[in-house]
């Protein structure tokens, strides 16, 4: 079971392991996720992000083994691997994630990647709700399960904390990284369901098996609230 005490030092041994093998090619590499936020429970993952000169299949295989020794790589190790390339390349309004809510560990995206504009922000609110919205009427049109297919809602409900997150940005300049905090600045009541349903998501799992189209009609309330909010598609 972990605590930051503990991540921080499994970090120092991914790092140390990272910079070995790949020297000046290691570029970035940064804690994400709940660890970062202060968020992180005994079984949470450890989300990291790497970023190299370049990656090809043989770094691919290397990171695979450095990752494998790493203690309980299979239970907490999580995270993304990308170059240089890739990342300037990537969803705009996605790289907010190496400017907010973070901790460098090694080097640098100075010059690489640079904080999202509200355009980028906006559109990046509105392919997340989207995504929502589409999952969550597939599963109230569609034969299905909804006492199994709700459990697969939890990277969707995510997506919402994470939109939430850049709205707050857009609305009042500031970003707000832990839900409690977040909690406590919203004034929707669908903006604060959703967020409790995230913060609760790890001891609601009996809750979503009795009334599933509770979640998955939440899921499509807000994800067509949200668009409502932003401006039609081309006038943002």
């Amino acid at each position: 079971m972990l605590d930051q005490e503990a991540v921080d030092r499994w970090l120092e041994k991914l790092v140390q392991a990272l910079r070995t093998q790949f020297g000046e090619r290691l570029v970035y590499v940064g804690k994400h996720g709940s660890w970062a936020r202060g968020e992180g429970r005994p079984d949470s993952d450890i989300d990291t992000t790497v970023v190299l000169d370049r990656v090809d299949p043989a770094d691919l295989a290397c990171c695979r083994e450095i990752i494998e020794q790493m203690p309980d790589a299979q239970k907490v190790a999580s995270g993304i691997l990308i170059s240089v390339d890739e990342l300037k390349r990537w969803n705009p309004g996605e790289q907010v994630q190496f400017f907010y809510g973070r901790e460098v560990l090694h080097g640098s995206v100075d010059g690489i990647a640079r904080p999202p504009t509200a355009h980028e922000l906006i559109e990046d609110i509105r392919t997340k709700a989207c995504d929502n919205l589409i999952a969550a009427r597939h599963y109230m049109i569609y034969p299905h399960d909804r006492s199994q297919a709700v459990h697969r809602l939890m990277y969707p409900f995510k997506h919402c904390f994470f939109a939430l997150q850049a709205w707050m940005l857009l609305q009042e300049g500031e970003f707000i990284g832990r839900k409690e905090d977040l909690l406590k600045v919203l004034s929707d009541p669908l903006d604060r369901e959703v967020v409790e349903v995230v913060r609760d998501w790890h001891k609601s799992e009996q809750d979503r098996t009795e009334r599933p189209l509770h979640y998955i009609q939440l899921l499509e309330r807000w994800s067509s609230h949200m668009l409502a909010r932003l401006p039609t598609g081309g006038s943002s």
